[in-house]
């Protein structure tokens, strides 16, 4: 199952400006995992979802 899951280190501002960084993209489940600051669980989100209230932020 793990084999489906690409390891990422992006940065995106969700829709309520809060920063999170995105550490995986589940290809086979078609789910974006990311982090939120200060918080020790990993989040996931469907991928049309993610698309939907995140933008990618600028280097």
């Amino acid at each position: 199952m793990t084999e489906h899951i690409q390891p990422l280190n992006g940065y995106y501002r969700d829709h309520h400006g809060i920063i999170v960084n995105v550490i995986d993209y589940d290809a086979a489940g078609q789910r974006v995992i990311y982090r939120r600051d200060g918080y020790e669980w990993e989040y996931a989100a469907p991928l049309i979802v993610f698309r939907a209230r995140f933008k990618r932020m600028e280097k």
